[in-house]
């Protein structure tokens, strides 16, 4: 048996980060691995409370993180629970720890980081006050996996799937927040990237939809949803969406920009198939949902169920007690990562 200890499971981004290993912790001792408060343990699980710290600077950040890290004893592994793909403050940690491995939730490929961006979101572009890029090393990349788990982990009631309205009376459900109150990372102004990206798409919205933007209280806002016939889901501070599953959940098509450069799983992302795909700019916004609007019948019953097979089929408590079962049978050899 495994013994794993999660070390202050329930601090700030903590919680979520691990929460999918808390539903999954009674199965998880089918697998040899025993997720134990004890002392006695054989490998460490360190979240971003103890070693990304976003209200100081950069780099006094990484010097705490790598300081703290020291401090360790025995072996351990990082995860970065953050939204987004970025690596920011988390590859500068990890690079100078002794930590087998740091997971994320999603991943670029490897070229993809070598890309100057602001924060390290690539779906922020650059020019920002801290525009970051990596040049990762084999043996550093080796080390960068995914955690088996993303955002339709954290809440089971997903699987709770609403009947597909055949008779949807509003063509375009764009309910989100749009403008982000301020915000920093690392002392450095982020909100005005979120605001530009999500704004871009009500910008680009055709008046000749019958469109519902205006934020409602939560039944209302899931009755709009469900009598919608597409919904846009922008990205946020990161690329997969809790709107995302609501969407699946209620039987409405999302339409949102291109996951084809996000490697996560599972993932239910398979353009045309699960989801409508968008430029990032929202270029083509309203040519995609004329096409939706155009093939109503035959897309909203493909692409629902679809979505929900891939879910059913990949959100499973099992894949996820797999996926962790091999990363422990892994470890006395680096595997390469499966993405590219």
């Amino acid at each position: 048996m495994i013994k794993v200890k999660i070390l202050n499971p329930t601090e700030d981004r903590n919680e979520p980060t691990f929460r999918p290993l808390f539903f999954v912790k009674n199965m998880l001792r089918d697998y040899s691995i025993d997720i134990t408060d004890s002392d006695d343990f054989d490998y460490l699980f360190v979240g971003m409370y103890d070693f990304i710290y976003k209200d100081k600077p950069l780099s006094e950040s990484i010097d705490i993180g790598i300081e703290n890290l020291s401090k360790i004893s025995g072996d351990y592994f990082l995860f970065d629970g953050s939204d987004s793909t970025s690596l920011m403050g988390a590859y500068e940690v990890f690079k100078e720890s002794n930590a087998i491995y740091l997971f994320k939730n999603q991943l670029l490929g490897r070229e993809d980081y070598k890309i100057s961006m602001a924060f390290n979101k690539w779906f922020f572009g650059d020019g920002s006050e801290l525009d970051l890029a990596y040049d990762i090393s084999d043996n550093v990349w080796n080390r960068i996996k995914l955690n088996g788990w993303n955002l339709g982990y954290l809440l089971p009631h997903y699987k709770n799937f609403h009947p597909v309205s055949g008779t949807k009376n509003l063509d375009v459900c764009a309910i989100y927040q749009s403008n982000h109150g301020y915000s920093e990372d690392h002392n450095v102004r982020n909100d005005t990237y979120y605001t530009n990206h999500r704004k871009g798409a009500l910008d680009q919205l055709d008046s000749k939809y019958k469109a519902k933007k205006d934020k409602l209280p939560y039944q209302e806002y899931i009755n709009t949803l469900y009598n919608s016939k597409v919904a846009i889901s922008p990205f946020g501070m990161g690329e997969v969406c809790f709107r995302d599953f609501e969407c699946m959940q209620f039987g409405t098509i999302i339409i949102k920009p291109s996951m084809k450069k996000v490697n996560t799983i599972p993932n239910i992302y398979l353009d045309n198939d699960t989801y409508i795909a968008v430029n990032y700019d929202w270029s083509d916004l309203n040519e995609k949902i004329d096409y939706v609007l155009s093939n109503f019948n035959e897309l909203n019953e493909k692409i629902n169920e679809n979505i929900r097979n891939r879910f059913i089929k990949n959100y499973s408590y099992e894949n996820l007690c797999m996926w962790w079962y091999n990363i422990f049978s892994n470890l006395n050899g680096v595997v390469e990562n499966d993405i590219s």
